[in-house]
């Protein structure tokens, strides 16, 4: 954690920076006390004008606003800068929480770091292509190299500021379902219009979403190639001029552990592609039997792919071996060049695979690539019921809190959330930033009856739950 403090009378008179192993960054702003309102307002537009996400939030006791998207600390602080919002330099100071170790780096980075070591297996299996002048063998090393990319790219899974709008999309759903007025100043509102994006960034968000679901579908397709490549000129060849029963024999046998190679590849891939992630909730019973075994799948998806492809490295381990025997059998010098760049795509993969098993998609059912995402979509909720008349906030505290509990939003126990959401609440009820800045000029009243407005959706469920239970006599 980095605390910038500006004693210069800006607007702004410190920015906590907050950063996660993974590698994601955001900012808390704290205004100078006696700042008002309108400038308040001011400066929220403008830095959601810019595309960062604006949500107040309560760091410690202290009011602030969550700012995330600025990719770069630099960015942000030019951004308040040119706007004399900061004045002059800061003094920084370096608490130890922004101290991580680098085992909690490697943790969170398993998945950038199995492409590392991919990109050299990679490499030793577009040699063995090139030196067997297979094209199917080198189409499948192409493939893949691009599924190796997407790890390297997108693999430490920093998608925090893609899953603080989608959960916003999901209280936003809810809000609609059950008629809650959603103001038009609040951060739910602007985190849920839509965003105009260029195909360029379109596809990077694409890229940063689903890193494994690009890597495993790619691999996938190199699996058809490389099963294609084994049954076409190994399993089903016509033999040469000259070669043995034992020369036949061992291609065949070759062949068939090739394809079993690519087909347990493609089998593993597009499995863990299709497996959501999940964590299960807390408020669920235990489950049993095949439940239990289909719920731990559901929490670690990418250890079919990892295991599966362990499984198709082993056939391809006993064919190189196979190959390598034989073509010193009979001198066949080109045959044993290819062997080197087989043998090292076999030893890359089995520790491509491990840390690929021991990944997360980073994304999923109740799957956040870090927690201040929960926290964030906490305040977000919290913000909205700041902003209803009071004699109602208390009991959609507790509906909200539920909501936020399920098992597809932050699948987390329905107590702990329903408190949580209530200190955030409380607390938010002091923070400028969540106040409301303008007041609409109501229409006069007419002198002629009005429709009696509609129950919200939530209220009347509440009532009617309420009047379903006995009443005690007195």
């Amino acid at each position: 954690m980095s605390i910038y403090n500006y004693n210069q009378p800006g607007v702004i008179d410190e920015i906590t920076f907050k950063k996660t192993a993974n590698g994601a960054v955001r900012a808390y702003l704290h205004a100078r006390d006696g700042t008002d309102a309108a400038t308040i307002q001011t400066i929220q537009q403008a830095l959601r004008e810019a595309d960062f996400e604006c949500v107040p939030y309560t760091l410690g006791d202290k009011p602030t606003l969550e700012i995330r998207n600025f990719k770069k600390e630099m960015r942000l602080l030019k951004t308040l800068g040119e706007e004399e919002w900061i004045k002059g330099a800061p003094s920084i100071k370096l608490e130890k929480e922004d101290q991580i170790s680098w085992w909690d780096r490697f943790r969170k980075r398993t998945l950038q770091a199995s492409g590392l070591t991919y990109v050299v297996g990679d490499l030793g299996f577009f040699t063995y292509g090139k030196r067997e002048k297979d094209p199917l063998v080198v189409a499948g090393a192409i493939s893949y190299f691009l599924g190796t990319l997407s790890l390297l790219f997108y693999g430490r899974n920093d998608q925090s500021d893609l899953q603080v709008r989608d959960l916003a999309k999901d209280i936003e759903h809810f809000v609609n379902d059950q008629k809650i007025t959603l103001p038009q100043d609040s951060a739910l509102h602007d985190l849920t219009k839509d965003k105009k994006q260029s195909l360029l960034e379109a596809l990077n968000d694409f890229g940063r979403r689903y890193p494994s679901e690009i890597f495993n579908t790619v691999t996938a397709l190199a699996g058809v190639f490389v099963a294609t490549a084994a049954y076409k000129n190994k399993v089903r060849f016509k033999p040469k001029i000259g070669m043995d029963a034992k020369a036949i024999r061992e291609m065949r046998q070759e062949g068939w552990m090739d394809l079993g190679l690519g087909v347990t590849t493609t089998i593993s891939g597009l499995l863990a592609t299709l497996v959501k992630e999940k964590i299960p909730d807390p408020d669920d019973p235990p489950a049993k039997g095949f439940a239990w075994i289909w719920e731990k799948i559901r929490e670690h998806p990418l250890a079919i792919s990892g295991g599966g492809y362990m499984v198709a490295t082993m056939c391809h381990a006993g064919s190189t071996w196979k190959a390598y025997r034989e073509a010193k059998r009979v001198g066949d010098v080109e045959r044993l060049s290819s062997v080197p760049g087989r043998a090292v795509f076999v030893a890359m993969a089995f520790l491509s695979e491990f840390l690929l098993a021991i990944s997360s998609k980073g994304h999923g059912q109740g799957v956040v690539s870090d927690t201040s995402v929960d926290d964030s979509a906490v305040a977000i909720a919290a913000e909205l019921i700041l902003k209803q008349p009071k004699n109602v906030q208390d009991n959609l505290i507790q509906y909200m809190g539920k909501f936020l509990g399920q098992p597809d939003v932050l699948a987390a126990g329905d107590e702990d959330t329903t408190q949580k959401l209530r200190r955030q609440v409380e607390a938010m009820r002091n923070n400028p930033w969540a106040q409301t800045t303008a007041t609409k000029n109501e229409p006069h009243a007419i002198a002629t009856a009005t429709p009696k407005p509609e129950t919200p959706t939530w209220q009347a469920k509440l009532a009617a739950k309420e009047a379903a239970q006995p009443q005690l006599s007195a």
